[in-house]
């Protein structure tokens, strides 16, 4: 019984230290795995590195008895380390055959036969090569702790790093090894040449020889001046050959299958030039928005200085961005980069904290438009985090959203009072611009021509009309100074001295008032303050710089103009030292700033139409509108689109003279935008697709007056897609134009092409192709019926060049509506009027006078600034509309011309005849041409006829005189063969009496030429009528 009980007492003991036993491994093991581990490495490497250079120093020595004290220091670590790491392996006999540890072992040979090498020399020469093996630990420590290239793109240089590593230890170990091998050997034949009394016919070994001779054994087979004199070196070297021969072949290849996967692209890098100014451009970089937005860039009408930019996307650039790079006219000035301007390496790399500006564009037709635009407003943040984060400046930004609604967010996510950046909202600036050709046709081309840069046409255009268009496609919008001269004058005196000296037009004004900056358009009999107190500058529409430059030195002595030249330096300077903080504060955009809903309420009910109720949709939603008499005249909308609210409040606003029925033609019931439309009046829904007939029937499109395509939009994300939208995107849009052409000919449509070169299928058969096709110079681009999805990014880049541009256009489209209730309240009581857009015709006293005596008339005594001409057809020798901006002062005027004004109220005698009979005008137009020319026909060979029997009447009376005959009589007498004609005094006084003839028919047919010219509009009114009335009977 009682050996039962001691008995069991061993075991226990046991089992209690293999317990501890384990503990205690598991406790070190996890020590080693963390931080105290990794300072074990540490310090193990540099005692290695250490001892290994105290080695190599020393073999340049001779009798270094120290050496031997720091070897039994070194390796007892050694032995404690190896020790410790065998003790805490999970696994100790794997340890101990694993390939490191063998190294480690080896590296151990000093501490245990050092005593021993007196007795056997080759003993020595294991002990330095074991001091050179410690080399191995060092790089064993490298790789374990110093990682290179550990990101997406790193592969590349994490293997060149690889190779490096392996060919300078390669290096080392191998002339360590050679010269332990080498050095004795060479010390015996030195001795026996002393012995034998005669010159020495070799050198003592040096690692620095060993290291050249394994060098150039490395990169070729050697030279011959230096070889192995053992067999031990012999053999070492073959063994550097096949390691080479096996090893870098291996790892070259893999650098070459990295090197091939990874772009070029991917490790390019911007060099920054202080002298040549950059700007960078990401976000969904196109080449079609590229070629526009570089088309605008590097355009001569913005200096001649050199600028380059800086593409950054994610991907590889396609066939297409490859060719678009190489282009002569801008390869010298893009860089692609592919990378983020999410991470701060790829900004690094496009030296984004030197860059003037960024330019963040968008995909304007993807049908995630929020999604789009917060992407976009995280680039614009982290942009703007790195670079003050590095600088502690600002970088101004040139950004695309698509919802105006997202201008608000990204304030709100900036944090600051005020914001320069430049927010172009792309769905907000399209909808404004529809909308407002539809009152005021010819508005997207005279807003295209005012953005775009256009160089001298060589030569003259084949037609009228074209050279005429071509012509005020060169005027452009600048931004000046105002000579200090125009003080105390009013903006019309202005405006019209403006005009006459110099052939610019002054639009607009901006100035300070307090801590505001005011930006109005034509504000009429406002007194221009002091123009250096107010800060005054001017917006003149005008060919180049150097117009806008006269006006602002206008009447100046040449030292007033250098003083004004040394004023703009100072402030140039002033404005390079001033914080951004403080250089932000001093524009005060209120396209940025949001309004409650109580001030946006009031807001709209102050400018626009508006039912006092919401109406139900089911309300406003008939089954057809075909046999309508009250719906004519109409606005036909093709689709539903998601910012169709902006359309219809630009079509309410209460400066109009009348409210057009709006129709929306759509497959599907508006159901989430009615919600936000369903104040508006004169709205109305059909259901059905505007590629068929019957929808369009429905719709009542044979008595529309305008439609209106918006472009489809896509439902492919950014990254599936990137180029590849091409140009069978506007399919739907052309089909649908095509359907309403054929059900009604005369009626205008307003249609959005994402590819500029898919209006070709829209021209009519006859239309006549220049040398090279391009879309500027057809009549659908000149009459301004093509919204082109491009113009948005040369608005973007001329937003860099001229910041308050965006700002200038909103109030060209929307007038003062954009303004907050502080500035408004500012201009009422500075009695600062704004103007709207308009259109009228030619008064009747100015019509066959000049362009320029229009222009004075107006600004002087109605205070109405106008900027172009809307030319309808057969104005001059054209069939279809086009736009004449900022015509000569010398143009004439026709009754087919109407005028674009800047005006704060149009005068009620101005307005003419409702804008609807602009349909009737321009088809009648179109045709006149033709008739004309079927007319004169019909009236020649009648005159002909005539003239011919008058002629042999009056000959068959001249019995005396001699015969004479006439043959082949034409229009006049100069096909008569007066050679072979005995004429007398009669025959001279009947041709006389031919000739008086033929003259006074000339002149009735000019006049009745000009009677129909000045009742056509009346006819065709009184024709118009009479259907209507035979159609209003026919249906009752």
């Amino acid at each position: 019984m009682k050996r039962s009980q001691v008995a069991p007492m061993p075991i226990k003991q046991e089992v209690e230290d293999f317990e501890n036993r384990v503990t205690l491994r598991l406790y070190l093991e996890k020590l080693l795995s963390q931080k105290w581990g990794r300072y074990l490495d540490i310090v193990s490497g540099f005692i290695s590195l250490t001892s290994c250079m105290i080695y190599l120093g020393t073999t340049y020595f001779n009798n270094v008895n120290w050496l031997s004290t720091i070897d039994i220091i070194v390796c007892s670590l050694y032995l404690f380390e190896y020790l410790l790491k065998t003790f805490a392996a999970q696994h100790r006999l794997q340890y101990i055959l694993e390939v490191n540890s063998a190294v480690e072992l080896f590296t151990l040979m000093p501490l245990f036969i050092l005593q021993e090498q007196e007795n056997w020399d080759y003993l020595t020469r294991l002990i330095n090569i074991s001091r050179v093996i410690r080399f191995l630990r060092v790089v064993k420590t490298i790789s374990k702790y110093y990682q290179v290239g550990d990101n997406e793109f790193g592969g590349v240089n994490r293997q060149i790093y690889t190779i490096s590593l392996t060919i300078l230890t390669l290096i080392i170990v191998t002339a360590g090894v050679l010269q332990a091998f080498e050095s004795p050997k060479r010390k015996e034949l030195i001795a026996l040449d002393e012995e034998n009394q005669c010159g020495a016919s070799i050198d003592e070994c040096t690692f620095h020889e060993m290291v050249y001779f394994t060098v150039v054994t490395l990169a070729t087979v050697g030279y011959g001046d230096v070889t192995p004199q053992t067999e031990e070196g012999r053999v070492c070297v073959i063994v550097l050959i096949i390691i080479v021969l096996v090893v870098i072949p291996k790892q070259m290849n893999e650098l070459i299958r990295l090197m091939g996967l990874q772009s070029v692209y991917a490790r390019a890098f911007y060099k920054w030039n202080p002298e040549v100014p950059h700007i960078i451009i990401c976000g969904h970089v196109s080449v079609a928005a590229l070629r526009n937005f570089c088309s605008e860039l590097f355009h001569q009408d913005h200096g001649s200085q050199d600028k380059n930019a800086i593409i950054m996307r994610l991907t590889k650039p396609n066939t297409e961005m490859e060719i678009f790079l190489h282009n002569p006219k801008y390869e010298l000035f893009l860089t692609y980069l592919q990378g983020s301007p999410m991470v701060d390496r790829d900004l690094k790399r496009a030296a984004a904290t030197q860059a003037k500006a960024c330019v963040i564009l968008t995909n304007k037709q993807i049908v995630n438009s929020q999604s789009s635009d917060h992407k976009n407003i995280l680039i614009g943040l982290q942009i703007k985090k790195y670079v003050n984060h590095i600088t502690g400046g600002n970088i101004r930004l040139c950004m695309q959203l698509i919802k105006p609604e997202s201008k608000l967010n990204y304030r709100q996510a900036l944090g600051l009072k005020v914001i320069t950046d430049q927010i172009i909202s792309v769905e907000e600036f399209k909808m404004n611009l529809l909308a407002k050709s539809c009152f005021c046709p010819g508005i997207i081309a005279l807003i295209g021509n005012l953005i775009t840069s256009a160089g001298e046409q060589e030569g003259d255009m084949e037609y009228e009309w074209l050279n005429e268009y071509t012509k005020g496609m060169g005027h452009e919008i600048y931004r000046t100074d105002l000579s200090f001269k125009f003080q105390g004058k009013s903006f019309s005196e202005v405006a019209t001295i403006v005009y006459n000296e110099f052939k610019g037009i002054l639009f607009g004004i901006e100035f300070d008032i307090g801590k505001y900056t005011i930006i109005r358009l034509n504000p009429g009999s406002y007194i221009i303050p002091n123009t250096t107190e107010a800060n005054v500058h001017a917006y003149i529409i005008c060919e180049d710089k150097k117009v806008a430059d006269q006006v602002a030195t206008y009447e100046m002595t040449t030292e007033e103009i250098a003083n004004y030249h040394y004023q703009l330096l100072q402030k140039s300077k002033q404005k390079e030292k001033l914080p951004d903080d403080e250089e932000e504060e001093k524009f005060d955009d209120p396209l940025l700033y949001g309004k409650d809903s109580i001030e946006e309420a009031e807001m709209l009910e102050q400018d626009y139409v508006l039912d006092p109720e919401p109406i139900s949709l089911m309300t406003v939603t008939p089954t057809s509108l075909q046999d309508s008499t009250e719906i004519t005249n109409h606005i036909v909308v093709c689709g539903i689109h998601p910012s169709i609210y902006y359309f219809l409040l630009a079509l309410r606003a209460k400066y109009l003279k009348e409210l057009q029925f709006v129709v929306i033609l759509a497959p599907e019931q508006p159901t989430k935008q009615w919600e936000y439309i369903n104040r508006f009046p004169k709205v109305r829904f059909i259901k059905g697709s505007p590629l068929t007939s019957d929808g369009l029937l429905r719709a009542n499109i044979n008595f529309a007056d305008k439609a209106v395509i918006f472009a489809q939009g896509s439902d492919q994300s950014i990254d599936e897609v990137g180029d590849a939208i091409d140009e069978m995107h506007d399919a739907e849009s052309i089909f649908i134009y095509k359907a309403i052409k054929k059900l009604n000919p005369s009626i205008q449509i307003m249609i959005e092409l994402v590819y500029s070169s898919n209006i070709e299928f829209l021209l009519e058969k006859d239309y006549q192709y220049q040398n090279e096709f391009k879309y500027e110079f057809t009549p659908l681009q000149a009459s301004g019926e093509v919204y082109i999805s491009a113009i948005i990014d040369t608005l973007t880049c001329q937003a860099y060049f001229n910041p308050h541009i965006v700002t200038i256009l909103q109030q060209i489209l929307t007038g003062q509506r954009q303004s907050t209730q502080v500035i408004r309240a500012i201009c009422e009581h500075a009695d600062l009027k704004d103007s709207n857009l308009y259109q009228v015709p030619v008064p009747e006293d100015y019509l066959n006078k000049t362009f320029g005596e229009l222009f004075n008339y107006l600004s002087t005594e109605r205070h109405l600034i106008p900027l172009g001409l809307y030319r309808m057809a057969g104005a001059v020798d054209n069939k279809h509309p086009y736009v004449y901006t900022n015509p000569p002062s010398e143009t004439k005027l026709t009754h087919r011309d109407k005028v674009f004004v800047l005006a704060h109220q149009l005068p009620a005698d101005l307005t003419g005849g409702s804008n609807l009979d602009l349909k009737a005008m321009q088809m009648e137009g179109k045709q006149q041409l033709d008739i004309e020319n079927e007319n004169k026909g019909l009236i020649q060979d009648k005159f002909k006829t005539q003239i011919q029997n008058g002629m042999q009447k009056t000959l068959t009376k001249q019995k005396n005189d001699k015969m004479v005959v006439f043959s082949g009589v034409s229009k006049s007498h100069k096909n008569l063969d007066l050679d072979n004609l005995n004429l007398n005094s009669t025959t001279f006084t009947i041709l006389d009496q031919i000739n008086e003839t033929i003259s006074q028919i000339k002149e009735q047919i000019q006049s009745v030429q000009s009677n129909l010219l000045l009742q056509e509009d009346e006819i065709v009114e009184k024709c118009r009528t009479a259907v209507r009335q035979e159609l209003t009977t026919l249906i009752q």
